[in-house]
């Protein structure tokens, strides 16, 4: 019996990956763990990674949402924190502003390619 699998990498479709780099690395106030033309990813923790991917298909922000990026926080004021610099940052879209879920306090904001970021508390 083999061991079991765990999923240990997100991977985002991006139209322009170079811009991309430069927006994650910003908004997560990380610098990547690998770089390659067209592959870039970020240490998640552990042995996970979240990266991005510019050669696949182009993202299309007007698809229907099926899955959402997740940033898990402390608790409700260091979501509000974070909303409050991000809010003042260009280059990100606030689709959802901070309001109390049954899960808790929370917000979700848009990458350039229409990503959705969902920051709330830790689980």
């Amino acid at each position: 019996m083999t061991a079991s699998l765990k999923p240990n990498l997100q991977l985002l479709y991006v139209s322009d990956i170079q811009r991309s780099t430069m927006f994650y690395r910003q908004l997560l106030q990380a610098a990547p763990v690998f770089v390659s033309p067209r592959y870039v990813a970020f240490s998640a923790g552990g042995e996970a990674l979240f990266a991005l991917w510019s050669g696949g298909g182009e993202p299309d922000a007007q698809a229907p949402r099926y899955s959402e990026i997740g940033i898990m926080l402390p608790g409700g004021d260091a979501v509000d924190r974070v909303y409050e610099a991000w809010k003042k940052h260009p280059d990100v879209r606030i689709v959802q502003a901070p309001h109390t879920a049954v899960f808790g306090r929370t917000f979700v904001a848009a990458d350039p390619d229409g990503h959705w970021i969902r920051v709330c508390p830790l689980d």
